[in-house]
């Protein structure tokens, strides 16, 4: 049987099965416009209180939601509440307010965020450091120049560098291609790699005492003779005046300057005054760069050089490979 009854909001004649309640609304319509107000703007979302709807547009006028809260004289939970509720289905100008980074309506959220989350927030920060044109993987262009520089002996890193790319896209193209054709140097490409790794990749006394010449800038010519490999230990001079005379038998007491290199330290001995004179310089960080034994027992440069070569600093990492 049915249950005849008058709308308590619209006044209209009804009819909904008995089942013991007491019905007083058609609908639930009518039921949510009693009891919450009627929809004032169907637009927004279907907002229902007029607060609500001033809040929304001191929002957009550029608020914070809790400057609109206590603007329109409500708790900031019930502000925060609206937006969440009216935002989340509303396709209109209510969130006129986007993330930069993947267009997404800043819903419910403060009026301060430029992004929906952090991910966009750490995404957007990458895509500004590099931008897309320099990052993207599938370039073929810069894919293949990249790859053209690593078969002809440079490094990932040193690529990165020169093309200014992130090093994880260019050791991707390598971990990808790099096996398809052997690496072989070409002096065009090792002009690129630094001073440093040319050093330690040269193989003759005469290859390392030209890239030194070539990168060190004019200055003083006094020549100083240094001694190839690496000391242990902190000797008295005359362990020094030893290896000159027994190593590279030359007389330590001729007046020349010899180097020794403790990786640490540079140690120089000369005679002068009839007794030996030695120097100490420690290195604040990183390792000297100094010649190996397989190029020879010793190297001659000049002051300007030697300095330059001081100023160097070999730091741990991969071993420059040319091979």
């Amino acid at each position: 049987m049915l249950n005849v009854f008058i709308c308590g909001h619209c006044g209209n004649e009804t009819h909904k099965k008995r089942n013991g309640h007491k019905y007083k609304y058609c609908s639930t319509t009518c039921y949510y416009n009693a009891r919450y107000g009627e929809i004032i703007n169907d637009e927004l979302g279907g907002i229902r209180n007029p607060l609500c709807l001033e809040a929304v547009r001191l929002w957009q006028a550029g608020m914070s939601q809790r400057e609109a809260a206590e603007w329109v004289g409500v708790e900031l939970h019930v502000v925060v509440k609206w937006f969440q509720k009216y935002g989340r289905s509303n396709k209109s100008t209510l969130y006129t307010r986007v993330c930069r980074h993947c267009d997404k309506p800043l819903e419910g959220v403060v009026h301060q965020r430029k992004y929906c989350s952090e991910t966009c927030a750490s995404r957007a920060q990458y895509a500004k450091k590099y931008p897309i044109r320099q990052r993207s993987k599938f370039d073929p262009k810069l894919r293949g120049s990249a790859l053209e520089l690593y078969w002809g002996g440079l490094e990932g890193t040193a690529i990165a560098q020169h093309f200014e790319i992130p090093d994880g896209t260019v050791h991707s193209w390598i971990h990808d291609f790099g096996d398809m054709r052997k690496r072989t140097p070409v002096p065009e490409v090792l002009n690129l790699v630094s001073v440093v790794n040319r050093l330690e990749a040269a193989g003759t006394p005469k290859e390392w005492i030209e890239i030194l010449h070539r990168a060190a800038p004019e200055g003083d010519r006094t020549p100083i003779h240094i001694v190839c490999g690496f000391v242990h230990g902190h000797a008295s001079h005359g362990y020094y005046a030893a290896i000159v005379s027994e190593v590279l038998k030359r007389n330590p007491c001729d007046g020349m300057i010899y180097a020794f290199c403790s990786g640490e330290h540079i140690l120089t001995l000369k005679w002068i005054n009839d007794t030996f004179f030695c120097t100490k310089k420690p290195k604040a960080t990183g390792k000297y760069v100094w010649p190996d034994t397989k190029i020879g027992t010793s190297i001659s440069v000049c002051g300007c050089e030697f300095e330059y070569l001081l100023s160097l600093s070999k730091k741990r990492g991969r071993k420059p490979c040319f091979a």
